[in-house]
């Protein structure tokens, strides 16, 4: 009887018919409700229904029952990961490898203390890198600035998976960091861009931005944007393309759409404010130069002074000189105040 109602559960589960499927492994559940098989089919269906909090019910009678059970655990771990619970996700996926000892669990611990910026962590443990655990490492390593490092260990990640994408994708970045523009062109022909990844559509539009293919950068980004509509650089990669074809209406809407979803980044500000002083609406500049970042001092200092407000213009640029002495846009302006002012020659 038992046999039957699970075999129909799968089919109801398979064909997406979850809450029927539900039913029937209740069904069973009647005639055995100690069995960890039905119990986790039921979480399961629940983590696929939404309804992850049903699920985590019937995840904790598993782990009562068997607290070493593997497939309970990793479900449980990747509602923390949901949930944003990602100290609870890693000890998670901590007691799964403490039971498997398996590589492919270790790589899922990486990439969880690399979520939580833990990179050091990651080279304490003392295991075999396959070609997996070398890119999460290499993945620390670029979110460290350690670029040449992380260079290396996907090089020897990808001689074992020529074709991992994930590889392929983090090696670009690696290569972009550094400035690599052309090598990260050659990787273009490498990514399969059926992927459902908007990071890869994100990196290949900069480098289409770089080659000065704006329609195919423009396009990618729109499908990284598609994949995920919540994150503000795609929006703000876009707009920067848009403002460089000298589309100013589109590039505008894309940044204050960055902007409303991370206001905190100054770099979003700047690049709006930048705009909006290239066409001379120097009042709505200003206002998007709100932060300290040093680029954003430089513009206003700047717009103070092509707007005739030489003294303050001067007292900006005065700090500015004492902390980049050798920057070539400063030393410009510096001199044009103290000819028009004749100020002193250190001021």
């Amino acid at each position: 009887m038992i046999k039957n109602l699970l075999q129909e559960g799968f089919i109801l589960k398979n064909k997406g018919h979850y809450k029927h499927a539900i039913e029937v492994f209740y069904k069973a559940l009647e005639e055995d409700n100690t069995s960890t098989e039905l119990l986790l089919e039921i979480a399961d269906l629940y983590y696929l229904m939404g309804n992850e909090e049903r699920s985590l019910n019937y995840i904790e009678q598993i782990l009562s029952q068997n607290p070493a059970h593997v497939e309970a655990l990793k479900l449980l771990k990747q509602i923390f990961v949901n949930k944003n619970a990602l100290q609870e996700a890693e000890q998670a996926a901590k007691n799964i490898y403490c039971i498997t000892h398996s590589p492919k669990d270790a790589v899922e611990i990486f990439k969880l203390l690399n979520l939580q910026q833990k990179y050091d962590e990651i080279f304490e443990y003392k295991i075999d890198a396959d070609s997996l655990i070398l890119i999460e490492q290499a993945r620390a390593l670029y979110y460290k600035q350690d670029y040449e490092q992380a260079e290396a260990l996907l090089k020897q990640a990808l001689k074992e998976q020529p074709l991992n994408q994930n590889g392929l994708l983090l090696l670009g970045e690696v290569y972009y960091a550094q400035n690599k523009k052309d090598d990260c062109t050659e990787l273009l022909d490498k990514y399969d861009y059926n992927s459902s990844n908007p990071e890869l559509f994100n990196f290949t539009g900069l480098v289409k931005s770089y080659q000065g293919e704006y329609k195919n950068a423009v396009k990618d980004f729109k499908d990284a944007i598609r994949l995920n509509p919540s994150e503000a650089v795609y929006y703000f990669n876009l707009a920067n393309v848009y403002f460089r074809q000298g589309d100013i209406k589109s590039a505008k809407k894309y940044y204050n759409i960055a902007i409303n979803l991370s206001p905190e980044n100054s770099n979003y500000h700047f690049a709006l404010a930048n705009l909006y002083y290239s066409g001379k609406h120097y009042k709505r500049a200003l206002e998007e130069l709100t932060g300290d970042m040093f680029e954003a001092r430089l513009l206003r200092a700047i717009i103070l002074y092509e707007t005739g407000y030489l003294a303050l213009a001067a007292k900006e640029l005065s700090i500015l000189y004492k902390e980049q002495p050798q920057n070539n846009i400063v030393t410009e302006y510096k001199a044009k105040i103290e000819n028009e002012l004749g100020l002193a020659k250190n001021f």
